[in-house]
């Protein structure tokens, strides 16, 4: 982090110049240089992000992240919401065991306006739903101004239009609300990588800070769990168990289900052996046989045939 360090030093630079000039290359697509930018800086309290693709150096703070290093957490956290809340983030380190039915979870869905969270998209509709005590205890959900046009192709798959959202609040606005939502919750979705990526850019973007916390995603869960399935998507999972979608592509709807999907694997990774996080995260972890681990792109993937109908 050192040439990023010494590169900022001398003010606020552009996403696209940072990385040109950390990575020794020429000027990248700005999509790369954005995505390069957060893996590789979001990490550290003392590199900040105005949401816009410039980064600065914080004054005062040196070499950690702001959640205290790379200590294991259990809560979700944005930083610099405790300006904006009246009481401070819920932020505790794990403890070394926690029992999976002690642990309460937050099942997220969004809808948005495209596939690029780094780049131009932004979130039209989230929803989370908090799971205590093996039971749906709240939802919360609102449509979202992006504050850009959407896609006919999405307002097709989603039935989102720019009249239903043109008056509601932005991102920034409900940021509140949304860290009340998830905070000391594990952050749950189906593929949660997409979920997790544009909710926490958002809160780049709104408050220059980062979340972070425990996260799972049903379909890796039941690509571990349900192996004799075909396809892992959410309209298959919920058929396998016999679970309704009330409002397919709608935040709600699919959070709400994606929520029971959760609960019943969840009991199928206790009748594994499962009691604790770490055994939770064994299991996952574990290939099956006859399978190899296919290496990691670089670049996210925005859907698969296990994320989609």
């Amino acid at each position: 982090m050192s040439r990023a360090r010494d590169f900022l030093a001398a003010g606020p630079s552009d996403a696209v110049d940072l990385i040109a000039h950390v990575c020794q290359l020429p000027r990248p697509p700005r999509f790369v240089a954005d995505h390069m930018a957060m893996a590789l800086l979001a990490q550290w309290e003392e590199f900040a992000h105005d949401g816009e693709g410039r980064w600065r150096l914080v004054a005062g703070v040196t070499g950690s992240s702001w959640m205290g290093g790379t200590e294991a957490r259990s809560d979700l956290g944005v930083g610099s919401l405790d300006a904006a809340m009246s009481r401070p983030l819920a932020i505790r380190s794990a403890p070394p065991a926690d029992r999976l039915a002690d642990l309460s979870y937050v099942v997220v869905d969004v809808e948005t306006t495209g596939g690029a969270s780094f780049g131009p998209d932004r979130i039209t509709e989230i929803a989370a739903v908090v799971i205590e005590r093996g039971e749906i205890a709240r939802v919360y959900e609102t449509l979202v101004n992006p504050q850009r046009p959407i896609p006919p192709m999405v307002t097709r798959l989603t039935n989102i239009t720019w009249d239903m959202v043109k008056h509601m609040p932005t991102f920034r606005e409900i940021v509140p609300q949304v860290a009340d939502a998830i905070r000391g919750h594990v952050f749950v979705a189906h593929n949660a990588g997409f979920d997790w990526r544009f909710v926490t850019t958002e809160i780049a973007r709104a408050t220059g800070e980062r979340m972070e916390g425990r996260r799972l995603c049903t379909v890796k869960m039941a690509r571990r769990l349900l192996p004799q399935l075909h396809r892992r998507s959410l309209d298959y999972l919920a058929r396998h168990y016999n679970v309704e979608i009330t409002a397919r592509h709608r935040a709600g709807g699919d959070a709400v289900a994606t929520a029971r999907v959760f609960l019943r694997m969840l009991r199928e990774a206790q009748a594994h052996g499962c009691a604790t996080w770490p055994d939770l995260e064994a299991l996952l972890r574990e290939v099956p046989r006859g399978r190899r681990r296919r290496r990691r792109s670089a670049m996210p993937r925005f859907i698969d045939r296990d994320t989609t109908a």
